[in-house]
């Protein structure tokens, strides 16, 4: 995915830059395309899914990567928009008390 290829939006954290660009970085990358770290980005097999399967993978490795990887962000909400057949999530990134640095 590209930033092109989802929204969010960061609420409830004075960090909210450092956490957007953590984030973008982790949803912009390919899972295995880091020779460091396999894991890091995202997988993109629901792609080839029906719809309701699609969002329902992709909810869940958006919520497992961010909490793998960005300690001071939490997963809110993930809603979806079709455009042209594309399906666009829209996630809500709230900043964990406590967790900030």
């Amino acid at each position: 995915m590209d930033g092109q290829d989802y929204v969010l939006t960061i609420k409830g954290s004075p960090h909210a830059e450092k956490i957007r660009r953590s984030l973008t970085t982790l949803f912009d990358t390919r899972e295995s395309s880091q020779p460091g770290d396999r894991d890091f980005g995202l997988s993109w097999q629901c792609l080839d899914e029906p719809p309701e399967v699609a969002e329902s993978m992709m909810a869940m490795e958006i919520i497992r990567k961010v909490e793998r990887y960005e300690p001071e962000a939490e997963v809110e909400d993930i809603t979806y928009e079709y455009t042209d057949g594309k399906m666009v999530p829209h996630i809500l990134i709230t900043g964990k008390e406590g967790q900030m640095k």
